[in-house]
């Protein structure tokens, strides 16, 4: 029969405390490198997205989705600055044409499919800066830090038409 020591006994407890708390470190830090959406305020939203079809130009536009009538998101990230949007996956098309843009916002803002609520929201580094805008009906996107002025975005769910809402197919 082994005893043990108060002093051994507490020694235990903190390296079973120490390895407990590992793994919620290693998802700390891996959560640090990932940037996020966020929503401008709703009374500015509107005169953004306007502004942003009136200034196409100045942004490099890429949409989400199986074609130009079947979208799920447009991104729009500004030529002049020192930073980039990568955008990852065989679904995002660079688009340059601005009645091609506008008639692309148009088909998501007429979307009408369950869960799927078109806004536009900024795109934003793990450490606050700001890197461009995407115009989606989906909350969520993946945004993954390359370098310190390149940001990678993936994850953006497809064109609503192709999501099955029933759970039946």
């Amino acid at each position: 029969m082994a005893y043990f020591t108060p002093k051994h006994n507490l020694a235990k407890r903190i390296k079973y405390m120490v390895l407990a708390a590992l793994p919620i470190l290693f998802i700390l830090s891996g959560c640090a490198s990932y940037g996020k959406l966020s929503l401008p305020p709703k009374d500015e939203a509107g005169a953004l997205l306007a502004d942003l079809l009136s200034q196409t130009d100045r942004y490099v536009v890429h949409y989400h989705g199986n074609s130009k009538k079947f979208v799920s998101g447009v991104l729009f990230d500004l030529k002049d600055d020192a930073k980039t949007i990568r955008p990852e996956g065989a679904l995002w098309n660079e688009v340059s044409d601005p009645d091609t843009i506008a008639a692309t916002i148009d088909i998501i803002q007429r979307g009408d499919h369950p869960g799927y609520f078109p806004r536009l929201y900024s795109i934003i580094a793990p450490d606050g800066d700001f890197y461009g805008y995407l115009f989606t009906g989906w909350n969520y996107l993946a945004i993954r830090t390359v370098d310190e002025q390149t940001l990678r975005v993936y994850g953006l769910k497809g064109p609503p038409e192709y999501e099955d809402y029933s759970g039946s197919r």
